[in-house]
This record gives structure tokens, sequence and C-alpha cells, in this order.
């Protein structure tokens, strides 16, 4: 027995469960058959009853017509009666007939012969016939008692019926009824007996048939347990181990084996499993060393099919890989951020290139080095720095395309030369000399414009990732030596400006002395004259008595006409010297005015650009990168606030400044400065008062632009140097006439502006040289507190032309007192009609709480985090109209009944736009909007100004300033609008399957719907239909190129969404320009692409949730963009950064743009385009000028009545004419301000 276990147990477990089913699915079918025996027989019980059941029946039917006879008398029912009995008797003769018919009859004949007679006992179903003879013929073989008692009563019954049977077929009528009752009854009585028999064989049966039934059960169930039990142990068991080892493992223990020795699957598992542990053995030791940082180690796999072994292979060789790119890009960025180190600071030339060459060939390890400077006016490379290289063989200077230097300067392609001749440079030491091997010559190109060449030698091998070093610092290098030399430059032009003006003071210093010594000659002279008269006189009278003295008066009068002789010499000189001076006076004038357009003209395109992009238009920009467009375009307009004021003290100096005088009322002039300062007092905490004496005049005659110009002067000066305490300016009369120093002054017609602060003060050794030119205060003043020192000279000499004059007084450290004093025309007579009793009039602005007016009750004291809508205006009822309206668009409303009131809550609750009712504006409309929109606070806001809620007049609206009015409802939906905004769409336009999936992986966080076509046709039909917010666009296109998909867009008037270049093709300058039209976005495919791609589209996708316009000035009065669009306008200018400026500024517009470089080719341009709408023509061009062009084109009949704008840098009147008389229609300067620039194109686009 334990031999066959054994054997049982070395079994596969498909076998041995193979076994347990067949096992089980035998017992089934063997009690199915049994159940089925068991079934059949309970089935010939009930054939057997049924048979008792028929044959009961017929006696009873026979019975019935027994006694149906006794009643009626009637013979055929004794015939009924008799074939009933008849048929009873056929029933039971057939059931003992069965047992003596076994021997001589199958069993089908037998049941045939049953069937045939009564079908109804066997449901008419031949079949049940034969299962009672097959069953009875069992019975009779285990001799049933049962059986043998029902025959025996069956037989008795039999004869009974016979005889019944007789008696009714022999006595008929006289039959005896009685007696065949009791007959009948004892017929009854043997039918009872037959039933029980037939229960108690039933019973019999079924007792038999449940116990054998159990017992079978019983049997096949335990023999299928004890052998389920023993697989299921031989299973469990061992699976047991495995999950214990298992557990082990999950714990990280890979050291304990598994010990099964069975031969089945279970057994093979374990070995499977002990070779598994083992090799996650390995596998640990092989992760221990290489976390350890051994790389050199790798797997050997089992098979080719050992996926981890060779993915673990894999993974050390990427690491390595990556260990390799993360060492060279940590070396990349190291050296960039020590160069950048290493350049940082105000460095002169020579610092600058030996501080970049030592840096070089020590991070690079080169052994020579030199750096060369280019030379543009003599085409020329100089030597600026070497390393490594002895003087001797040292060449100072290379012309351009002479050597591998000079040719690489003129090609601006670096070379990289891996056999390096052999007259080369030597590398010498105390030991001997080697020859390098390698050599690297770079061009130090930036904006296209050559500066210098750097040159590195060595004796080792220069990597590719070096070269790549050297390409990527190049450009620091270059804009270093490009910015230092630009200041040099700027440095050695203000020094000649300087020297040339102070030369021009001493030509006019000389001039004027030369004047006064020829006004005493020529007094002298005249004089002389007299005297000469005199004694001419006297020698007619007295001849006689002179004739003594003739001799003398003769000299005499040979000295006075050498005298004369002299005189008229010293006129000559003079006149000379004045036409020098003139001379001189012009050259400085052209100097300025040249300096002026090379300066305008870059500041001009910073300008524009910066304005542009302070606006991020497009969202692409975050706040950092706002805040310092901002901070260039604030030191822009610093710049070009200098060269007004050089431009203005030029003006001066060459008297072409000019004066306008006109009445300027007091309150007026206190009213502007202190909107122009106020928001300065606020800032800086300072206290800041305006005084008017009640003797001040209301009115004043004077210019008023220069007197603003002199207050803003002084008051820029006084916040610039108080930190703390008070600024103050007092309006006051003339009372002391011993201050005054002209002497065409006199103290009652004369008033005063003092302007005093509490700031740093100006020592008495420095009073008199702060009105000169460029001199302030301190050396360290310009440094710390910024500006030029051209204010207070320019204020001085302004004031001398208005006929006044300016006083200081000032102790250091306390503050000071500048006093403006200039004439008032009657100023005596206006004084004495003022009210002598009324009290100083007084403008103060200090730092103390503010009481907001209320005109009607609205949302000030409603804590809230939305978005607020200042309403602006003069009629409650209109007012709280518009109130309700706006409150009913989830927007919080504050409501002021006039300006003034209106900047107060601007102030206080700092609101995302303003409302203004139409009726505020009828009386000083354009001056109530200018006091808004200069004040600082509002300057930012979008304003929008409304129809009445329930109409006005039509004369009345006609009355109104010139303003685009619009319904609240309308001026509602604007404000949503430019409060929030958000991006949805993109397009992408790539013929590359894998990188349009690229692309749409990296796009798949922002939740942007993202559709994608592979050609430029599908591209523009979508275009066309569809609304998208970016499109990423590859150039090189299967049918056309991404280029000229953007021109047909063009062309056809298809609004262009935001584009992307994404393009794997180096693009040339001119390729650059023609995109530029279209896109700022150019990303070329390679490193690092992909990131820049996401972040260029994430600007683009950027969710601004309350947007509010940069620059609402550019909104006055809302006007209508749309009368732009499709409109051609011509920019001729030879600057590209001025035309890619404007054409931005103009393309915003939908306005198509043309370009020309100089004056000849934009008349060809607008032969060839007689469609142009309007032409904006630059002045100083190479070739023609825009003179000249603007007279060809006015001479040209087909193109003769294009409007022209005249675009400069210079600002001097006589500019303004010479481009009117040239055939300009209108004239504007650099640097172009769009709020002037638009207006004019709409009144010359459309008048």
């Amino acid at each position: 027995m334990h031999r066959i276990l054994k054997k049982f147990k070395d079994w596969k477990i498909k076998s041995k469960l193979l076994l347990l089913t067949f096992l089980t699915i035998t017992s089934i079918v063997f009690l199915s058959l049994i159940s089925s025996y068991f079934f059949n027989t309970n089935k010939t019980l009930s054939i057997i009853i049924n048979g008792v059941r028929v044959h009961q029946t017929l006696l009873q039917n026979a019975t019935e017509e027994l006694y149906n006879f006794k009643f009626f008398k009637e013979v055929e029912h004794l015939d009924k009666s008799a074939e009933y009995l008849t048929r009873a008797n056929l029933l039971a003769e057939e059931f003992i007939q069965i047992e003596n018919d076994f021997s001589s009859k199958n069993n089908d004949e037998i049941a045939n012969n049953l069937f045939k007679d009564f079908p109804e006992i066997y449901n008419n179903e031949i079949g049940n016939a034969r299962l009672l003879v097959n069953r009875l013929r069992t019975l009779k073989k285990v001799n049933n008692s049962n059986i043998k008692d029902t025959r025996n009563h069956a037989s008795k019954t039999l004869d009974l019926v016979e005889k019944i049977k007789k008696e009714l077929l022999s006595k008929r009528e006289n039959i005896n009824i009685d007696s065949t009752n009791r007959q009948l009854s004892e017929i009854q009585q043997h039918y009872a007996k037959i039933s029980s028999e037939v229960n108690a064989l039933a019973e019999k049966t079924n007792s038999a048939l449940n116990w054998t039934m159990l017992g079978i059960a019983l049997m096949i169930a335990v023999t299928i347990l004890l052998l389920s039990r023993y697989i299921s142990k031989s299973i469990s068991v061992p699976v047991e181990q495995m999950v214990n080892n298992f557990k082990l493992i999950a714990k990280g223990n890979f050291q304990t084996p598994l010990n099964i020795n069975s031969t089945d699957e279970i057994g093979a598992l374990a070995n499977s499993f002990n070779i598994i542990q083992q090799d996650f053995q390995n596998v640990v030791n092989y992760t221990q060393k290489v976390a350890q940082g051994d790389l050199s180690i790798s797997l050997t796999p089992k098979s080719i099919e050992d996926k981890l072994s060779t993915s673990l292979n894999q993974m050390v060789k990427t690491l390595k890989d990556s260990k390799a790119i993360n060492d060279e890009t940590l070396w990349f960025r190291s050296g960039v951020n020590q160069l950048n180190e290493v350049l940082q600071g105000d460095q002169n030339l020579n610092k600058v290139s030996d501080h970049s060459l030592l840096f070089m060939t020590e991070f690079l390890g080169a052994e020579l080095g030199a750096i060369y400077i280019y030379q543009e006016e003599n085409k020329t490379l100089l030597l600026k720095a070497s390393i490594g290289i002895p003087d001797k063989n040292q060449y100072k200077t290379i012309r351009l395309g002479h050597g591998l230097i000079g040719q690489a300067a003129q090609t601006k392609k670096l070379k990289h030369l891996k056999d390096v001749p052999e007259d080369y440079f030597t590398i010498f030491s105390g030991t001997g000399e080697i020859k390098p091997t390698n050599l690297v010559i770079v061009p130090l190109i930036f904006n296209d414009t050559l500066w210098g060449v750097l040159e590195l030698a060595s004796i080792k091998k220069i990597k590719e990732s070096e070269i790549d070093f050297i390409k990527a610092v190049r450009e620091s290098i270059t804009v270093k030596i490009a910015s230092t030399l630009a200041r040099i430059r700027l440095e050695t032009l203000l020094d000649t400006t300087q020297k040339q003006a102070s030369e021009l003071q001493v030509q006019q210093e000389e001039l004027r002395v030369a004047n006064e010594e020829l006004a005493e000659q020529t007094k002298v002279l005249i004089e002389n004259e007299k005297k000469l008269q005199v004694q001419q006189e006297e020698l007619r009278v007295a001849n006689e008595e002179l004739e003594e003295h003739t001799k003398q008066l003769e000299i005499q009068k040979e000295e006075i006409q050498n005298k004369n002789i002299n005189i008229s010499q010293a006129h000559g000189k003079l006149e000379t010297k004045a036409r020098e001076l003139e001379q001189t006076s012009q050259y400085k004038t052209d100097f300025l005015a040249n300096m002026s357009h090379e300066l305008r003209t870059p500041l001009n395109s910073l300008l524009i650009l910066s304005s542009l992009l302070v606006k991020n238009k497009k969202g692409n920009l975050d706040e950092e990168d706002i805040e310092s467009v901002e901070i260039i375009n604030r030191s822009g307009k610093d710049l070009l606030q200098l060269i007004n004021e050089i431009l203005d003290l030029s003006k001066i100096e060459a008297g072409k400044m000019t004066v306008h005088f006109e009445n300027l009322g007091s309150d007026s002039i206190a009213q502007e400065i202190l909107m122009n300062f106020k928001h300065q007092a606020v800032k800086k905490k300072i206290n800041f008062m305006i005084d008017i004496d009640k003797n001040f005049p209301k009115n004043i005659e004077t210019d008023q632009l220069r007197l603003s110009q002199i207050l803003k002067n002084l008051l820029s000066n006084a916040f610039k140097f108080t930190s703390k305490g008070s600024i103050s300016v007092s309006m006051k009369m003339v009372t002391d006439k011993n201050i005054l120093r002209r002497a065409d002054l006199n103290d009652a017609e004369t008033c005063a502006f003092v302007v005093t602060d509490t700031g740093v003060g100006i020592p008495d050794e420095k009073k008199e040289a702060i009105f000169e030119a460029f001199q302030q205060a301190d050396g360290s003043t310009s440094r710390r507190y910024g500006g030029t020192g051209l204010g207070l000279s320019i204020s001085k000499e302004l004031a001398r032309m208005l006929g006044g004059e300016i006083h200081l007084e000032s102790e250091s450290g306390k503050g000071s007192s500048f006093t403006l004093i200039v004439p008032v025309k009657q100023a005596s007579k206006s004084a004495k009609a003022q009210n002598p009793s009324s009290k100083n009039k007084e403008l103060t602005f200090e730092e103390k709480p503010v009481v907001l007016p209320i005109f009607i009750d609205d949302d000030r004291d409603i804590p809230h985090t939305g978005s607020t809508v200042i309403i602006i205006h003069p009629d409650q009822k209109e007012a709280t109209l518009l109130y309700y309206q706006i409150q009913e668009s989830s927007f919080h409303a504050l409501v002021a009944s006039n300006v003034e009131d209106a900047i107060l809550l601007i102030e206080a609750h700092q609101p995302s736009a303003i409302i203004i009712g139409i009726e505020l504006l009828m009386k000083n409309g354009e001056a109530q909007l200018d006091i808004l929109r200069s004040h600082p606070y509002a300057s930012n806001l979008p304003i929008h100004i409304v129809n009445p809620v329930e109409g006005i007049r039509e004369r009345e609206i006609k009355e109104l300033p010139r303003v685009n009015a619009t319904d609240l409802t309308s001026a509602i939906k604007k404000i949503q609008k430019e409060l929030f905004s958000e991006y949805k769409k993109i397009l992408i336009v790539e013929d590359d399957e894998v990188t349009r999936k690229i692309i749409r992986s990296l796009l798949k966080s922002t939740n942007a719907e993202i559709e994608e076509v592979s050609t430029a046709i599908e591209a523009f039909k979508l275009i066309k239909q569809n609304s998208y917010d970016c499109v990423i666009l590859d150039l090189g296109l299967p049918d056309f190129t991404g280029n000229e998909l953007l021109t047909k867009l063009s062309e056809a008037n298809i609004k262009i969404p935001n584009t992307i270049i994404y393009t794997g093709k180096e693009l040339s300058r001119e390729e650059h320009r023609k995109l530029s039209k279209y896109t700022n976005s150019i990303i070329l495919k390679g490193l690092k692409s992909d990131e820049r791609l996401m972040d260029e589209v994430t600007l683009f996708l950027h969710h601004v949730a309350t947007t509010i316009p940069d620059n609402p000035k550019a909104q006055k009065t809302e006007i209508d963009d749309s009368i732009f669009k499709g409109k051609k306008v011509l920019v001729v200018d030879d600057e590209i950064r001025n035309v890619f400026a404007l054409g931005k500024m103009l393309e915003d517009k939908e306005i198509e743009v043309l370009e020309a470089e100089n004056g000849k080719i934009a008349v060809d341009v607008l032969k060839e385009n007689k469609n142009v709408d309007l032409v904006i023509m630059d002045i100083m061009m190479p070739e023609m000028d825009g003179y000249e062009a603007m007279t060809i084109i006015r001479k040209t009949p087909e193109i003769c009545n294009i409007p022209i704008i005249c675009l400069t840098a210079k600002a001097m009147k006589e500019d303004y004419e010479k481009a009117i008389s040239s055939g300009a229609n209108d004239y504007l300067s650099k640097p172009i301000d769009e709020n002037k620039l638009f207006p004019m194109l709409k009144i010359w686009l459309y008048n």
C-alpha cells in the first residue's frame, strides 16, 4: 500500500485531478443508473395499481348495469353488465397468466398482448407495458411474496366474477340480485386485499431502494473524500512551504532554499523557485554594486528571453550615458556661469579681452589663445589679448580675409582645424617645445555684425562638447565686447559734445567782450568826431589864431584816421568771428540733430516694442517679464528725456527757442501742479501744499508751456532730493525790489513762484555751478539720485526768455528754496481790484484720512472680492439706474457725481473699469477725460462712455465732444470680455506623425482641444472654418511651405491665430524677416526644443482670471479699430528694427504692411501697388532720402494723391516746414506714440 501511495504521490497533479474527476463522474453515472432503475420500479407499481383501478372500475360498471336492470327490468342492462364482467375477467386472467407466459414467451410478446387489450392502463404507451413485464419477471426471480398473494387474490376474484357471469347469462330475468350483491361484496374484499398487498410491495420496494442508494452514496463519498484529502495535502503542503518562502522574499530574504523532493509539478515549481531565488540574490548583489557606483559590471543573460538581465544591463548602460551627459551638462553650465561672473561689472576693453581669453584657455585647457577686435574704419582685426604666443610671432593686425583668422572673420563661420599647419606657433616651456594639434577660430558675431575673433589652440583634441560650449558662450563674450565698445563710443561722443559746448561758451564770451570793446571804441570815435567838429568850427572862426596850430591839427587828424582804420579792422575781425561762431553753432545744431536721429532711431524701436510687450495682448508674459519690459520702457523714456533736454539747451543757445505769451489763470496753474505731483507725494509720504497769496493776480501773461516746464523741473528736483518732510509751492507778488537783478523788472509788476523743500540742500560753493549745464551739487549726486544736470540750466534760460529770473536760497542738509520771478501785465491793477479782506487760498495734499464723498447709497461699505466698477454721472436718478444695472451683472458699483470725487474713490478702492454718463461730458468733455487719464491710478483702467438710460435730445448729443458712446449693456459686455478670457483650441500642422504624437503628448496637460493635420491645404481649410487660439506650424510641409501658408491666409484676409514656428530648418535672415510679420515665436528642433515649445504654448494658453488692458489711454473714447482692417500702408525706413516694430503695431490693427528700405524702392513699390492707402516715410535714408522721395511721388500723376506721414528723429520746427513743403500731409516725430499715430492715420485714411 505504501508503495502504491508513493507512486501515486509522484503522479502529475493533472493525473491526480483527472483520477478524482473520473471517480466523481463514474459515481454520478452509477447513482443515476440506480436512480433510474428505482424510478422505473416505482413506475411498475403505479401501473399495477392503475390495472387494479381499471379492473375495479369495470366491476363497478357491471354492478351499476345490474342495478339498472333491477329498477328498469330491461334485459339490455344485463348484457352490458355481462360485457363489463367479461372484460374484468380478461384483465384478471392476463395478470394471472403473465407468470405462466414467462417460460414460453419473451417480454415483448407478453407486453404486446397486455397493451392490445388494455392500453389505458399503460397510458397508451407500449413502453410502460414492457417495463411492467420486465419488473414482474425480476420480482418472480426474487420470489416476492406480495406478488404471489396478489395473484392468488386475483385468481379468486376471477372465479367469483366467472360465477356471476354464468348466472347472468343463464337465469337472465330470474337472477337473484341479493346473491349477486353478496358475491360482488366478496369481490370487493379481495380487491381490498390486492390493494393492501400492492401497497406493502411498494413500501418494501421504496425502503430497499432508499437504503441501497444511501449505502452506495456513502461509499462513493468516503472514497472521493479520502482521495481528495490526499491529493489536496500533496498540493497544499508544498504550496504552503512556497508561500512562506515568498513571504521571506517579500521581506528581502533570498537565502532560504525550498526543500521539496516530489517529481510532480510542485517539485518542478520548487526547483524553478530555488533558481529564481538565486537569480534574485544575484540581482541584489548586482544592484548593490551599481548603487555603490560600480557601473563596470554586467549580468550574463540566461537565455535570449532573459529580459531582466538584459534590462538591468541596459539600465546600467543608460546610467553610464546619463552620468556622462549630466557631467557634461554640469560642466557646460558651470562654464557659462563662471564666464558670466568673469564678465560682470564695468570693465574696459583690455580687461574684458584679458579676462575672457584667460577663462577660455583655462576652462578648455588650451595652451594658446588670442582675441582680435574688429576695426570697422579700416577693415582690420587688432590684437587685444594673447596667451602663450611669443611677442615675435604675434600678428598685431590682420586684414579681413587674410589668413585663417581673416577668413573666419570674413565668412563669419567657426573654423575647427584638427591638423594644424607645420609653421603654426609652438608651445614652449623651460624644458622644450611642442606644436599644437587642434585649432579653433571663432568669429564674435552679434546681430549679424562682426565684433572680433577668438582663437584657441591646444595639443589635445578639442571635443565636440567643447566646440558647443565655445558656440554657446561666444555670444556672451561678443555682447560684452559690443557693449564695452558702445559705452566707450558714447563716452567719447559725450566728451566731444561737452568740449564743443565749452568752446562755444568761450567763443560767445569772446564775442561779447569784442562787442563791448567795439561799442567803447565807437563811443570814443563819436566823441572824437564831436570834438573835431568843435575844433573845425573854432578854426573857421579863429583861423588866424590857429595857424600856428595847423601842423598839430594835421597830426591829430592823421592819428584819428589811423584810429578809424583800426576800428574798421576790428569791425572786420568781429564780423569774421561772428561768422565763425554762427558756423560753429550751425555745426553744433547739425551734430545734435544727427545725434538725435541716431539715438532716437533705435530708441523708437525699443519704446514701440516694449509698449506692445507691456500690453501682453497674447498673454505669453508673466508678471516678472512684464515688469522687466516696463523697466526697459521707463529707461527708454528717461533716455528720451535726456535727448530732449540736450535739444532744448541747443535750441536756447542757438536762439531758436520761441515763446508764445497768453493769459493764464492762477487757479489752473495751481491745479496742474497739484495733479502732476500729488501722486508722487503720496508715494513718498511727503506733505505737499500749494499756497496762493491773496494779492496774486487771477491772470498772468506768459508762455504756459515754458512756465510749466520750469515749474516741473524745480518740483522734480525737490521730490528727487527730498525723502521726508514737506514740499510747498507759494504763488505771491514780489514786494522787495532789491532782490530783482534785471533792470527791466519792477516789484509792482512782478510775481514769484517759490518752491521750497526740506531735502538735502545745496552747499554755498555749488549754488552758482548747479545752473551750469551738466553740473550738480555733488559729484556723487548723479550716482545716488540720477539726472544729467541740464534741468536747472534750461530753466534758467527759459526764465530769461520769459523776462524773468531764478533765485536760490539753500542750506546744506536743511533744504532749498527756488524762486521763479516773471513779469505780470497790469499786476498792480489786478491786485487792487481784489478783496483785501479775503484770506489766502491754500491747496494742500498731505497723508491725512480722506472722507470719501457719498452721492447715492452704493457698495463701498459692502465687503467683496470681485471686480469693482466706478460710475460717474451728475444726475442722482440716472446714476441710481446705472448702479442697479451694473449690480445685476455681478459687479460691485461705486458712484460719484464728478471726476474729482471719482478720483478719490479710485484711489481708495482700485476698481477694474470706469463708466461715464455722456451727460457729464456735455461741457468741457475732453478736459474731464484728460484729467481722468492723467491720474496714475486711473490711467491703466478701461473707460466706457455710455448713452443716457432714458435718452437725451439729439441737439445736445451733437454738442458733445467727439467721443464714441455705447449703450450700458454693450459696455458691460466689453468689461466682462476685458476681465475674463480663456484659450481653448490648438492646431498642429506637421507632416511627421511621430512628431505630432510627441507634441500632442507634451500638450496633454494643457487640457486644450487639439486638432492635427499633415498638409498645408488641410490647415488652410481648418483655419478658414474654425477659430484657433494657437497654431504650431512646421515649415517643411509636403504640398507647400509653412511660410506660403501664412502668406495665403493673409492674402485671403483670414485672421491668423497665434502661431509658433516649430521647424528643424535653419532660417536665413530673409526668411526670418518674412516670418516675423506673422509671429515672434520661432523654435528650431533640437536640444530642449520640446521644453521651449511647451513654454511657448503654455504662455499662449495661460488663463488670465482678471485681465485689465495695459494702456487704456490707447482706447480714448473707444475708437473702433475695425476701420483699419484691410487698409494697405507702405512703411519706408532703412532701419529694420523700426520697420519691424512699426509693422507689428500696424498689423495688430489688421493693416496690411508693405516695406521699402529707401526712397527709391518706395517709389517703385508705389508704382507697382497703386492701391496703397497711405505712406509712412522716414527722412534720413541712404541712396534717396525722404524729402526727395516725397517730391518724386507728388510729381508722379498715378500716385501723387496718396497721403504721406513724415517720420523722423529730428524735432525742429524747420524740419516740419521742410517736410510739408516737400509733399508730406502730416508730420510725426520719433519715438512713435501709438496714441498719436492711430488718430492721425484715421484722419488721413478717411478724410
